[in-house]
């Protein structure tokens, strides 16, 4: 009898334990995939989707600041500096200014190695009664700049003139007939940098004018002397300029 219950025992163990086998052998196992992306780079499993989501990519520290260097070239590249645009200036020549003709000067780059220089002069008002000069003149000019660097250094230019005058000296006075006076020259003149935005600038040339006046002596209503036609050679540029660049 002890041994009938032994066994029956034994069977009912042996029974027990074979169930969980049984159940583990009919379940099928997720395979598992082996792979060498990162985890953060993986998708993320769910069930009730009906699309896997995908884990949202985690920059490492090293490539946001490969990035944030790269914006900041990008943006120095859109930096232009003074030098690298177009060579545009504003000037008043002091030489001119010193004798009591005012002026003002306007100079655009038209080339990579040329400028138009446009200056215009007036003088409206006598310094003494015996010794005055009253004009209005224009003087525009094309210049060649010799260096690497358009607005800086030397150059050479080719300009002409045209202004109508009333001039005063000692006994006798002056005055264009209607004609203004008309010429042609050529110079030369050096521009020194002072600062990012500032210069000075000198020139100098030598030209043709053709001249038709009148002369009278100088006083109220002065009597006509005659009228002259005089062709002159010489000098006819100098400059001492303070120069603005935008």
């Amino acid at each position: 009898m002890r041994l009938k219950r032994r066994f029956l025992h034994t069977c009912f163990t042996l029974a027990v334990a074979a169930l969980p086998l049984g159940a583990m052998a009919q379940t099928v196992g997720k395979p598992r995939i082996q792979t060498s992306a990162l985890p953060e780079e993986t998708a993320v499993y769910n069930p009730s989707a009906k699309k896997t989501v995908p884990a949202k990519k985690l920059v490492p520290a090293k490539q946001k600041e490969e990035a944030r260097a790269s914006e900041k070239r990008k943006k120095d590249k859109k930096t232009v500096s003074v030098s690298d645009r177009c060579y545009m200036a504003l000037k008043t020549n002091i030489a001119y200014d010193a004798v009591g003709v005012l002026n003002l000067d306007y100079e655009v780059q038209v080339h990579p190695r040329m400028t138009v220089d446009i200056p215009v002069m007036w003088s409206l008002w006598d310094a003494k009664p015996d010794k005055a000069l009253r004009v209005a003149a224009i003087q525009p000019e094309l210049r060649w700049w010799m260096g690497q660097e358009t607005g800086k250094g030397h150059f050479f230019g080719l300009h002409a003139h045209v202004g109508w005058y009333n001039l005063k000296w000692d006994d006798r006075r002056y005055q264009d007939t209607g004609r203004p006076l008309a010429g042609a020259g050529l110079s030369y003149g050096y521009k020194l940098p002072l600062s990012e935005h500032w210069g000075a600038e000198f020139t100098v040339g030598f030209g043709y004018a053709n001249m038709k006046y009148d002369t009278y002596y100088n006083i109220d209503n002065g009597a006509q002397i005659d009228t002259r036609v005089r062709h002159y050679w010489g000098p006819t540029k100098v400059g001492a300029s303070l120069v603005y660049r935008f």
